[in-house]
């Protein structure tokens, strides 16, 4: 069990939608999904976007907000992943940062060409 985030964006493609399905990866913002284990907080994904848990499960994000919540994010990414995993040191180089640094940009990319914010689903 865990909280899955998807980004949806005007003229998404079938393709694009299939490609969020990652069996769980927790890389793989790139693609528009974030995934969080219930494995302890903090939960950076409730933090990052926050109006769609809010909302019960979708809101519409402007790809500005997510960036000025990036720093915060991170910061929640790094604590979570040495209180809950353990890890010594957790880099902006990780895997798991960069998929939120990737997701936010993604988003922006998206808004710039539709010209609307992306809606953001959290299933959790």
């Amino acid at each position: 069990m865990g909280i899955d985030i998807y980004l949806r964006w005007k003229g998404m493609l079938p393709e694009e939608r299939d490609g969020q399905i990652t069996g769980f990866d927790v890389t793989k913002g790139d693609v528009g999904y974030l995934r969080e284990a219930y494995h302890g907080g903090p939960y950076a994904t409730q933090f990052f976007v926050k109006e769609a848990f809010d909302a019960r499960g979708e809101a519409k994000i402007n790809a500005e907000t997510l960036k000025e919540r990036l720093p915060r994010t991170i910061d929640l990414v790094k604590r979570r992943e040495m209180e809950v995993y353990g890890r010594k040191e957790v880099g902006d180089d990780s895997p798991v940062v960069q998929s939120f640094v990737n997701f936010a940009e993604l988003a922006e990319m998206k808004e710039k060409a539709s010209g609307e914010p992306c809606t953001i689903i959290a299933s959790y």
